[in-house]
């Protein structure tokens, strides 16, 4: 669960090379030797030696004119496969305008992976629709490869669905057609998760019609396998002979086995009376909920520890030996640390909280937890890849301001940005003219337009919802709205009526709150159907309950570890070295009143 993803590979080299040699290039009559440079460029990119590959080409382009432009092809290639869009573009520049004749293909090929890797899916279309279609079989590849990824990318999963499927007419060998599926289920999955139109047009292909009819099912058995089971049947009743169903699904039945084999008892150790009452009901709600969704002869007995009522210790010791086979809690920092010395690694526990970095759990203890300064630390993230290095901060004063504040600038400082200025406001302030006026520089002449500080390319503001609905507001009035602002899911809560204030704003969520997709929504109404009175609006609590259930067959089963990431409801979730869980969000942005999938 813990491994992450890289986009493949194609070797557009060999396509290329392939045209050095049907160009008669002066490559053909040269003597080979093991010294011979194209040689070498062909070992340095096959052993992954991508930037040593991309600059022997350069080398052999400056010194062969006559294969100046495929050589400089080569090497831009090359620089993408070594994640250097900047070097890429460079190698790309010095191939000559009459390459659009002499080199079409591998010049369009070129030109929109260099978009695709810049995530701009309509420019890598561009470039292909300036070419017919490549009958060469490398090419053709390639091709459809970045057509399909392309389509994908700008929201168009019925044409990137039938790109896909193209290309495979000409792959050859079992491991790269096999990929090819996985990655297009894995592109259908995304595009249901993030609510896109995948209904087959009518005479589609019954092939890319039951790709497209896969994507629910697939956000099922990712994010709710106690109920993929069912869809699943469903859908290959409808498609018994699809390529699907020998590969990417082959192992469905297994994973859906796994993911739901539980131990004989569990015990869920929550405050249910005292000061954290309400927040233990809703975590405690959320994770009946999920248990409430497996099938009832399949469910392990589960007994609810009250640690408000008792002493945490005696609580665990007592589930311990009522004959837990695992138990999900305590909450709180300090219930959390009373436990984890008390474990010793004997039952599986999954701590409903992080104690600090410094402190020594056995190998049985997890812990998961939904952190501001985490989400502060992904915004930072997502800042620096959306090209904005430098920016102001707004947050409440307190400790929950500065936490979130210096976790912030602490990741943002990694990645090599700097916050420029931070101010503080109180919870109760309403007016944020003296603190815009002040962070943003801005700077008023009567009879002019008012201007602001153009170094700052981003404000980050952090708060509650009715805190930025003040901010964001406040911030056109004084003629800086044309600065992207980000936040944490703290500053949001659906509330379309009132959201309008908030529109632009951007910030990492969990599917539970932005999702559109069937299996989130089926979740979240039958919450609501169980605790209709308790669960008028999405609290992320219930969510946190849930996932807090999903993880018990994982965790017991290590497979985080040596599998992929959990699709919860409160977002990606994956295990770190430290046994912590770790979640990936998804990232919106308020577009009238409501959250848009970025």
């Amino acid at each position: 669960m813990a491994a992450i993803s890289r986009r493949p590979r194609l070797p557009l080299y060999a396509a290329l090379t392939l045209s050095l040699i049907l160009a008669a290039c002066s490559l053909v009559k040269q003597e080979q030797t093991p010294q011979d440079q194209q040689e070498r460029a062909l070992h340095l990119a096959g052993e992954g030696k991508h930037a040593e590959a991309a600059q022997a080409y350069a080398d052999l382009g400056a010194e062969q004119p006559a294969n100046h432009d495929n050589y400089e092809l080569l090497s831009a290639e090359q620089w993408l496969a070594a994640g250097n869009i900047a070097a890429a573009k460079q190698a790309f520049a010095a191939v000559s305008p009459d390459a659009r004749t002499r080199l079409p293909a591998a010049r369009a090929l070129v030109a929109a992976e260099i978009a695709y890797a810049e995530n701009d899916g309509t420019a890598a279309i561009h470039e292909l629709d300036q070419i017919a279609v490549p009958t060469e079989v490398d090419l053709a590849q390639n091709y459809w490869w970045i057509r399909g990824r392309s389509a994908f990318l700008t929201g168009h999963p019925v044409e990137g669905t039938r790109a896909l499927v193209e290309r495979e007419r000409w792959l050859t060998d079992p491991a790269a057609l096999r990929a090819n599926r996985v990655e297009l289920y894995n592109k259908i999955r995304t595009a249901a998760e993030h609510g896109q139109s995948l209904k087959p047009p009518p005479k589609t292909d019954p092939v890319v019609a039951g790709w497209l009819e896969l994507g629910p099912v697939a956000v099922a058995l990712a994010r709710d396998p106690m109920r993929a089971a069912a869809a699943l049947a469903g859908w290959r009743r409808l498609y018994p002979q699809h390529p699907a169903n020998d590969s990417v699904l082959a192992v469905a039945s297994t994973q859906i086995a796994a993911a739901t084999e539980f131990p004989d008892q569990i015990a869920l150790l929550l405050p249910l009376s005292g000061r954290s009452e309400s927040v233990g009901v809703a975590v405690r709600d959320g994770f009946i909920a999920a248990y409430l969704e497996q099938d009832p002869a399949k469910r392990p007995r589960l007994k609810i520890y009250d640690v408000a009522a008792e002493s945490v210790a005696g609580a665990y010791t007592r589930a311990v030996a009522d004959g837990a086979g695992f138990v999900v809690g305590p909450l709180t920092k300090e219930d959390v640390a009373a436990v984890a010395p008390l474990s010793g690694g004997r039952t599986p526990v999954l701590a409903l909280n992080f104690l600090g970095e410094s402190v020594n759990t056995p190998h049985n203890f997890y812990q998961f937890a939904l952190l501001p300064e985490d989400e502060a630390r992904i915004v930072a993230r997502r800042a620096v890849a959306d090209g904005r290095m430098k920016g102001v901060v707004i947050v409440p004063n307190g400790e929950w301001g500065n936490r979130v504040a210096a976790a912030f600038a602490d990741e943002l400082a990694h990645l090599g940005g700097a916050v420029l200025d931070s101010q503080r406001y109180e919870s109760s302030q309403a007016d944020f003219a003296d603190i815009i006026k002040q962070i943003l520089q801005v700077h008023a002449v009567k009879g002019e337009p008012s201007t602001h500080r153009t170094d700052a390319a981003f404000i980050f503001v952090a708060g509650t919802p009715g805190a930025a609905r003040q901010i964001l507001p406040q911030l056109r009035f004084h003629y800086a709205g044309d600065v992207p602002v980000y936040s944490t899911s703290d500053s949001f809560e659906p509330d379309p009526s009132a959201n309008s204030d908030l529109d632009g704003m951007m910030f990492p969520d969990m599917p539970w709150m932005v999702a559109d997709d069937p299996a989130t929504a089926q979740i979240r109404d039958g919450v609501r159907a169980a605790w209709p009175a308790r669960t008028a609006r999405r609290d992320r609590l219930y969510a946190f309950g849930f996932d807090a259930y999903r993880l018990v067959p994982a965790l017991r089963s290590k497979s985080p570890v040596e599998a992929s990431e959990i699709s919860g409801v409160t977002g990606k979730l994956h295990l770190d070295d430290h046994n912590r869980i770790r979640r990936d969000l998804d990232w919106a942005q308020i577009r009238n009143g409501v959250p848009n999938g970025l």
